[in-house]
């Protein structure tokens, strides 16, 4: 008999089949949603491949990250018991997979130049927020941009401003 394993990096253990119902019960949510879909409609993708991208969680150093076509969920987002809320991690991280599979050279990685000017992250906050407008309201999206702005250390009144409006673009905010 095999045994099931179970990941305990949050308040309740999950199998692998569990986080794989979450991811999935996440991905056919955010499938529905306009943004989305004029995402994959923008790079000339079928929608139904949203059902084909490797999605797991991971030990990382960031909430969710896109490397090679996978993407990785952060375990800690498994924490608060409601992975559903932080679906506009997958908006983003699909805008990375969409950059990453789509295009004739390799996008800019997160690490590499200063992270706010990387235009393939820019897309990708651009679509979040627009999600995070959409589907919450327009507070929560400049509050999600807010933190941002306070995690990459942009004090600057009049860079903050800038940065605000470039990633709030899509969500119409500003």
């Amino acid at each position: 008999m095999r045994s099931k394993r179970i990941f305990a990096h949050s308040s309740m253990p999950y199998s692998h089949k569990d986080l794989l119902q979450l991811i999935d019960k996440v991905r056919a949510r955010v499938k529905q949603h306009p943004t989305v879909i004029a995402m994959f409609k923008e790079h000339g993708v079928d929608l139904d491949e949203l059902d084909l991208i490797p999605m797991c969680f991971a030990d990382l150093d960031v909430s969710a990250r896109t490397d090679h076509g996978v993407i990785y969920f952060n375990y800690s987002l498994l924490d608060d018991g409601d992975f559903e809320d932080d679906d506009h991690y997958m908006v983003h991280e699909v805008t990375h997979f969409l950059q990453q599979t789509t295009g004739n050279t390799p996008t800019q990685g997160a690490d590499d130049g200063i992270y706010l000017d990387n235009e393939a992250e820019i897309e990708g906050f651009q679509n979040q927020t627009e999600f995070l407008a959409d589907t919450r309201d327009d507070e929560h999206a400049e509050d999600y941009v807010e933190q941002v702005l306070d995690h990459h250390e942009v004090t600057d009144t009049s860079e903050r401003d800038k940065r605000k409006k470039e990633l709030l673009q899509l969500a119409s905010l500003l």
